[in-house]
């Protein structure tokens, strides 16, 4: 049976470590499914690496301050799972790059000579990184936005499927009609970008 209440529950309350909810896109809080952004698409081979041990060559961290400065630094577009953060500690320590102490019985990482060494001969691609960053700063902003935006825009919809409204045909009908003209809007304003651009090359 349809249990619309879990259907409030799960679906209105939107994660806040997702740019669009629950919902939107895979998992690890990428904005986009197949064909957009990715975890692969993110981050070239190697280059999360070098964002984690400049975080901590600022100052000494734990797992999970890396975790939400990384979040903090890529505006929300990146939320990396322990999953992800901790295998490249380990290496980091391996490359002995950092060493760890124990603090309140957390390990706290600090980045070593070798590591700064490291950070040093490769300077140009930590540059080329923060480079990359500015840019997602102001994209992260926007994103922030249209995610309110559509809440919003669906906010009503999760309201509508906590009152059995989706067993009405005719409710089915208006909203399948209404979300058709919102998507085709939104097509000819990405027509529109294209042309634009098209326009500008030429």
């Amino acid at each position: 049976m349809f249990d619309h209440h879990d259907f409030m529950f799960k679906f209105s309350g939107w994660d806040e470590k997702m740019p669009f909810g629950r919902g939107f896109g895979p998992g690890n809080g990428f904005p986009f499914g197949p064909g957009g952004f990715g975890p692969q698409r993110f981050f070239e081979r190697g280059d999360l690496k070098f964002v984690i041990l400049s975080l901590i060559k600022e100052q000494p961290r734990h797992g999970y301050d890396i975790i939400q400065e990384l979040e903090k630094k890529f505006h929300g577009l990146y939320n990396p799972s322990a999953g992800t953060v901790y295998p490249v500690l380990q290496l980091l320590e391996d490359q002995d790059f950092v060493t760890i102490d124990q603090k309140d019985g957390k390990k706290v990482y600090s980045i070593t000579s070798v590591g700064e060494k490291y950070l040093e001969e490769n300077k140009g691609e930590l540059e080329r990184m923060e480079s990359r960053n500015k840019h997602f700063g102001h994209f992260g902003a926007q994103m922030h936005e249209l995610r309110e935006e559509m809440f919003q825009t669906m906010h009503p919809v999760f309201k509508l499927a906590a009152t059995g409204a989706f067993n009405d045909p005719e409710t089915m009908k208006q909203l399948r009609s209404a979300l058709a003209k919102f998507r085709t809007d939104v097509e000819k304003i990405v027509e529109g970008q294209k042309d634009r651009q098209k326009s500008e090359e030429e």
